[in-house]
């Protein structure tokens, strides 16, 4: 039995239409631009102008596939408006936008979209449903992200598509070694790719990158862009767990000016649990991942910067009593400056004492995981989970 997708179960939600008179309230905060026919409103990978509330005409909106085809997702007529979650951050399109027709449009910049869902609360809550909506639905299709092309197996494979998943970015993968995928072939041909150089990763921009690390890999889809050296935020939290997503939140919503900055992705321990029982107002459990999705988009809805992944190297204190700013000095050799500085990093977890763990963690083995890969161990099963066993008894007595 084939299982229904987002858009066929929720396309009133993903797709409404504004009334005249909530268009009137939206124009104010943006303005009236012409489109001619055939003239993109948005493309893949590079930064829109925000969302795009259609007045006249039609927008045909279309998606990437494995092989870099166009596929429909939806046609935006009068009252519509197209736009997901990129759009309230100001970063890279995930999909292809192309009038039909001469249309006119209000475009709402980010920074006024923000304002719009605070400033009109019942209508800012259609609009950012929808918006979360369209980014689950690229989730599924992977559509609009970056092209990880390597064995499903591979160590390297895994932390770049578990760096992308943990971080909400749609992204496909394609693998060279089965009969079926020609179009992982004929990329690795295109490129001149030896095989022990896999995996690489296509980002949608066209810029190829062989095995890149995190950091590699978001700067190239926009994920993380250059911090001002010049700025100085009313905050800097460091961690963007529950407790720095929390702070965040919290002086936003005040009106401060926040940085949220972690190693690796958003949502902490709380992020990986597969379900949380005990957070308050969630009588029927949650995921971490949803828990801390919601958090996070919360965040860039008070208007939040982050920068993930972007790692924290050292805190300068003030020399002097009378500066009104710390200085927090990246990985990159970048510098942000803030007037406070909250530190909520968690913990590190002490790594289990066996010769060969860095093997294994390249081969994804892990402790407690509900599904046993094949490829940790190769018939030696046993032995692993014997050794497991063992370095838990000497944490726990």
């Amino acid at each position: 039995m084939s299982t229904q997708s987002i858009i066929d179960t929720r396309r009133y939600q993903m797709f409404p239409k504004l009334e005249p008179e909530e268009i009137k309230r939206v124009r104010r905060f943006g303005e009236v631009r012409s489109y001619d026919m055939g003239e993109a409103l948005a493309k893949v990978g590079e930064v829109g102008h925000g969302l795009t509330v259609v007045l006249a005409g039609t927008v045909n909106i279309t998606q990437h596939d494995e092989s870099g085809r166009r596929e429909p997702i939806v046609t935006h007529g009068p009252g519509s408006f197209m736009g997901e979650l990129a759009q309230l951050a100001g970063r890279p399109a995930l999909v292809d936008a192309y009038a039909q027709e001469p249309v006119v449009a209000v475009i709402i910049p980010p920074e006024r979209l923000r304002a719009l869902l605070v400033a009109e609360a019942e209508l800012g809550e259609r609009i950012m449903r929808a918006l979360i909506l369209r980014r689950v639905g690229l989730l599924e299709t992977g559509a609009g992200g970056p092209v990880i092309v390597g064995r499903a197996e591979n160590g390297d494979v895994i932390r770049l598509e578990g760096f992308l998943s943990r971080n909400g970015h749609p992204h496909q993968r394609l693998n060279p070694d089965t009969d079926t995928d020609t179009e992982a072939k004929a990329l690795v041909e295109r490129f001149q790719v030896d095989p022990g150089q896999l995996p690489i990763v296509l980002c949608p921009g066209g810029q190829l990158l062989r095995n890149p690390s995190e950091t590699e890999l978001a700067r190239c889809i926009g994920l993380v862009g250059p911090i001002d050296p010049d700025r100085v935020y009313d905050v800097a939290v460091v961690g963007a767990g529950p407790a720095g997503l929390a702070t965040a939140v919290y002086a936003a919503s005040e009106g401060l000016s926040v940085l949220v900055l972690d190693c690796r992705a958003f949502g902490g321990q709380a992020g990986a649990s597969a379900r949380i029982e005990n957070y308050l107002g969630f009588p029927t459990g949650i995921t971490g991942m949803a828990l801390m999705a919601r958090a996070y988009n919360q965040a860039q809805k008070f208007g939040v910067e982050m920068a993930i992944p972007d790692e924290v190297m050292g805190l300068q204190a003030r020399d002097n009593p009378d500066e009104d700013r710390f200085v927090l000095r990246l990985s990159g050799e970048e510098r942000v400056s803030a007037r406070s500085v909250v530190i909520a990093s968690g913990a590190r977890y002490r790594r289990l004492e066996v010769d060969t763990w860095k093997r294994l963690r390249r081969r994804a083995c892990t402790i407690g995981h509900r599904l046993w890969r094949g490829s940790c161990a190769r018939g030696r099963k046993w032995l692993w989970w014997a050794a497991a066993i063992l370095q838990a008894k000497r944490w726990f007595i």
